[in-house]
C-alpha cells in the first residue's frame, strides 16, 4: 500500500515460497531513500504500535504524524504519515535509520514485497508481488528470501490478522455502492478504527453495554488491552456496516452514544 510519486512500477506476481534476492542496511548507497518522496497508509494495528511506542494518546499522534484521507475504493477513512518539508521525508527517518524501526509500519517491514488484497465469493483473497524500483540497490546485495521467511524476519505475524480484518472491511464497503456510508458514520468509523483512547471510552462511558452484550471477562480485557480493543472493534465495526453479525445486542439495534447507523446523516 505505497506509492512512488516519481516511476510507474510494474509488480512481480510472488507466492509465500517464490525466492527473491534483498537485503537493505546502511552500507548500501541508496540507504533511507524509500523514506521520502513515497506514501505509507496505516492501518490501525500500525497506528496502534506507533502510539505506543512514542507514549502518545492517538489523538495525539494522529495530529502530529498523519493526515486523514479518503479512500478511493471504499470512501472510508484513511491515515497517512505526514511527510514533511520539500523532499517529503518520514518523520520518523534519520541519518541511522528509522527511529521507531521496532514499531515500523507493515509496509515497511513488507518492503520490497507488496500486498493486493480482493474479496471474491470465498471472501477475503492476498497475493503477493515484487515492487523493484530502480532506486533500490538492495536487490543486488546477499540474502536469499521466500516471501514467507521475509515475513517471518520482518516481524510481520502480528500484523497480519488485524490488517486482513481492516482491509476486508474496506473492500467489502466498496463492492456495494448502493449503500453509501454517512459522514457522520465515516467520523465514528475513525474514531474506532484508529483513535483507541476514545473508542474505550465510548465502549465505557455511555450506554454501550446496554446495548450490546459484552461478557465481563472480554470487558476486563478491553479495558487494558489495546490489542484486544482493537479486535472488538473490528467486531462492532463489521455489525454497524451489516457486514456480519458479530455482536450480539440486549436491545434492536440502535446508536449508542454520539453513533450512529452507516445511512444517517449523508
Amino acid at each position: 500500500m505505497t506509492e512512488n510519486d516519481s516511476q510507474e512500477l510494474e509488480p512481480i506476481p510472488l507466492t509465500l515460497e517464490t525466492r527473491f534476492s534483498f537485503r537493505c542496511h546502511p552500507g548500501v548507497p541508496c540507504f533511507n531513500a524509500c523514506c521520502a518522496q513515497t506514501t505509507i497508509i496505516l492501518s490501525p494495528y500500525d497506528v496502534l504500535r506507533l502510539k505506543k511506542r512514542l507514549q502518545l494518546t492517538a489523538a495525539e499522534f494522529l495530529q502530529r504524524y498523519t493526515r486523514r484521507l479518503a479512500d478511493d475504493f471504499s470512501g472510508l477513512p484513511l491515515v497517512i504519515l505526514d511527510f514533511q518539508g520539500e523532499d517529503r521525508v518520514c518523520p520518523f527517518a534519520g541519518p541511522a535509520g528509522c527511529q521507531v524501526y521496532e514499531d515500523r509500519p507493515a509496509t515497511c517491514r513488507f518492503y520490497p514485497v507488496g500486498v493486493a488484497s480482493g474479496w471474491s465469493d470465498v471472501g477475503y483473497e492476498e497475493t503477493y508481488v515484487s515492487i523493484q524500483e530502480d532506486l533500490c540497490l538492495g536487490f543486488a546485495e546477499s540474502g536469499v528470501w521466500t516471501v514467507q521467511s521475509w515475513i517471518a524476519d520482518q516481524g510481520l505475524e502480528p500484523y497480519l490478522e488485524p490488517d486482513r480484518q481492516w482491509k476486508s472491511i474496506m473492500l467489502q464497503i466498496g463492492l456495494r455502492p448502493d449503500k453509501p456510508v454517512s459522514a457522520k458514520f465515516k467520523d465514528h468509523y475513525f474514531q474506532t478504527a484508529y483513535d483507541l483512547d476514545e473508542f474505550r471510552r465510548y465502549v465505557f462511558d455511555t450506554d454501550f453495554l446496554k446495548v450490546f452484550v459484552v461478557e465481563p471477562d472480554l470487558q476486563a480485557r478491553l479495558r487494558e488491552e489495546d490489542e484486544e480493543l482493537l479486535r472488538f472493534a473490528f467486531r462492532y465495526l463489521n455489525y454497524m456496516l451489516r457486514l456480519d453479525q458479530t455482536l450480539a445486542v440486549h436491545v434492536p439495534r440502535t446508536c449508542p452514544g454520539a453513533a450512529c447507523s452507516p445511512g444517517e446523516g449523508k
